[in-house]
């Protein structure tokens, strides 16, 4: 019994390295290869086109603000959108590319500098959302405060008069909102004891405080965020998700190219 085991034994050692030295890899190894690649490609494919189209908006915006009557947001306001649809275009666009292009090419370099884009745009999420949730009182009480004393240099001068006006404007026209916490948050100021500023109204030209909306924009904002919590939450672990899947696929591909390569010569 031990001869009949050690000759199974030789026998398959025998096979083994005739089968390193042939220079092929088995067909499961190239199958999953090839899966995978397509995969990165098709999931970069989607996030290169969404950031062109990101970016594409980004810039028309930014070249139509003066066109844009019809939008109840202020110009500085769209001019802010437009700079920040641009940046996460380029961000998503970049991302995808490096994405498709490596998975294509087969280039290491590049499937390299796409994994570590992609790792250090998630550690960055991670900490953000580890922060916000270790400090989300003080954040709450920081952005109150923020709010409120936009609220006190409303239709002043200056530029941080100019940046708060747009900032409350844009909320209370977009979100039919008025005030922090209700509409009677403008009484406070001498300047609106009477009428609260004409964005708090569906009807501008009549605005007053009976047929403002009676709703605060930051009571608003805070109940849209609680009450669509577990939607914020799946999508934040969806996005998660994908990003550690390509992070997952670039590296195993990447090892399998690095082993085809050491079993056979390299081929498109």
């Amino acid at each position: 019994f031990k001869l009949v085991a050690a000759s199974f034994k030789l026998s398959y050692y025998n096979e083994y390295k005739s089968y390193l030295s042939s220079g092929r890899m088995n067909g499961f190894q190239t199958c999953c290869g090839e899966f995978v690649r397509i995969i990165l490609f098709a999931l970069n494919f989607i996030f290169w086109v969404a950031g062109g189209t990101i970016l594409g908006v980004g810039v028309y915006v930014k070249i139509s603000v003066g066109k844009l009557d019809d939008v109840d947001v202020s110009e500085n306001t769209l001019n802010t959108s437009s700079y920040i649809l641009i940046g996460l275009g380029c961000i998503i666009f970049i991302i995808g590319m490096l994405g498709c292009c490596g998975a294509l090419t087969q280039q290491k370099c590049m499937l390299l500098l796409y994994f570590a884009l992609v790792t250090v745009v998630f550690l960055g999420e991670v900490c953000i959302a580890i922060a916000i949730y270790a400090k989300k009182d003080k954040v709450n009480d920081t952005l109150r405060n923020a709010y409120k004393s936009c609220m006190d240099d409303y239709n002043t001068k200056g530029k941080n008069g100019t940046i708060c006006t747009d900032t409350i404007d844009t909320f209370q026209s977009v979100l039919k909102c008025c005030g922090m916490n209700s509409s009677s948050d403008w009484k406070n100021r001498t300047d609106f004891a009477k009428a609260p500023p004409k964005t708090c109204c569906k009807d501008k030209d009549k605005c007053t405080y009976d047929t403002a909306w009676t709703e605060g924009c930051y009571v608003k904002i805070d109940h849209f965020v609680s009450s669509n919590s577990k939607y914020i939450a799946i999508g934040c672990l969806v996005i998660a998700a994908i990003e550690l899947l390509g992070m997952s696929f670039a590296c195993y591909l990447r090892t399998y190219i690095l082993k085809r390569e050491s079993y056979e010569a390299y081929t498109v």
